[in-house]
Order: structure tokens, then C-alpha cells, then sequence
């Protein structure tokens, strides 16, 4: 009896033990997300996906509305440049792109901090019309994996896999974006989650786009 007693726990001990190897290999076990989730949590402007929609602070946020509609969700408080087709807002970590058709067809949200250092550096975010600013929220929430400018996004497609959520398509191997598209309800056309990377960070912004960007 002690002798299968130690066969056993011999076998259930390399079971476990191949498994830590195999999260440790996969990057999973330095990645616990709980300590960010509940940060996130606390965060006073919160934007998550579930799945294939963006929420912020739980309310459902559509692409192609007018900015009636996004003024109801995000407020009022934004500056609009490049002849009226940027809108950035002053509070929050988020810029809308409307296309010809005056509808927002293009969210897009930052994931760093900006400095002084920053503020001197002619950065691609200031080439297509976003002003530095201080990000309020540290984390986004993609299918309930948090994801901020130090993200490792092997890591955090790994953690999608092991989750069966959802991957991104590439892993930043000679292109500065990862993405994934998914077909809107209609099945008119693809709508695109893509985190890109910047020179002054790892992961600089989300862009949630419905694929008809007009206005490029």
C-alpha cells in the first residue's frame, strides 16, 4: 500500500511539475493578471472588450454613430483637429476618427504615459493629430486579460489560448501592429481590434476600427 501510495504522489508530482515547466516555457506563470484586474477595477475610466464590443464603465460603445452619441457616453470635454475629422478628448485616454460620412468609424485608445521627454520627441501620435496628455487609466480589459504599454504580447496571447478566447494574428515580427477581425452582425464587413507598438514604448494604442476608414 505504501509503495502505490509513492508511485502515486511520484506521478501526480511530475505531473505538476511538467505542467509549472510548461506555463513557465509558455511565459504564463510570470503573468498572474488578478493584482492588475483589480486595479482596473478601481480605475475611474474603464474600457475593456468582451469579446468582439468595447465598453466603457459597462455601457456598450458602437463604431458608425454621430458624436451626439459618443458626447452621451464620453462627454463633451475634447479638441477637434485636422479639419474637424480628429476628435480628441482632454480627460480620457481616447481619440475618434470620423470618416466622410461624419460618423466615427475609427476609436482609438492610448496606452502610455507621456513625459517631457515625450513631449520633445515628434512621435507618430503627433503626426496623425493626437497631443500628448497623461493617460487617467493604466489598464484596458481585453476578453478579461488586463493590457497596458509593458504587456508582453506573446505572453498574453498565450493567456488567450489557455482561456480559448481569441488571438491576435501576428506577434510584432517585422510589422509594428498585432490585429484580429471578426465580421459585424450585419456581415457587410470586418471590424478590427489592432494594438500597435510605439518607439517610445512597448504597446503605445489600441484601434478599434469597423474597416471602412474613409478618411485616412
Amino acid at each position: 500500500m505504501r509503495f502505490l501510495i509513492y508511485v502515486l504522489s511520484a506521478f501526480l508530482f511530475a505531473q505538476c511539475n511538467g505542467q509549472i515547466n510548461k506555463n513557465k516555457a509558455m511565459g504564463i506563470e510570470t503573468y498572474n493578471p488578478e493584482p492588475q484586474i483589480a486595479l482596473f477595477n478601481k480605475q475611474q475610466h474603464r474600457l475593456e472588450f468582451r469579446e468582439e464590443k468595447l465598453f466603457y464603465n459597462d455601457t456598450h460603445v458602437k463604431l458608425d454613430q454621430n458624436m451626439a452619441y459618443y458626447e452621451a457616453i464620453f462627454g463633451k470635454e475634447y479638441n477637434i483637429t485636422d479639419r474637424e475629422r480628429i476628435i480628441e478628448y482632454k480627460n480620457l485616454p481616447i481619440s475618434l476618427n470620423k470618416g466622410k460620412d461624419d460618423q466615427v468609424d475609427n476609436i482609438r485608445i492610448q496606452l502610455y504615459y507621456y513625459n517631457q521627454k515625450m513631449l520633445n520627441h515628434k512621435s507618430d501620435n503627433e503626426a496623425w493629430g493626437f497631443p500628448p496628455k497623461i493617460l487617467d487609466n493604466e489598464y484596458i480589459l481585453i476578453d478579461g486579460l488586463p493590457l497596458n504599454k509593458d504587456t508582453d504580447i506573446a505572453v498574453f496571447n498565450d493567456m488567450l489560448i489557455s482561456s480559448k478566447k481569441r488571438t491576435f494574428k501576428q506577434r510584432f515580427k517585422g510589422v509594428d501592429a498585432v490585429s484580429r477581425q471578426y465580421l459585424n452582425s450585419d456581415d457587410i464587413f470586418s471590424e478590427t481590434i489592432s494594438i500597435s507598438r510605439g518607439e517610445l514604448s512597448n504597446l503605445d494604442y489600441v484601434t478599434y476600427s469597423d474597416g471602412s476608414t474613409s478618411s485616412d
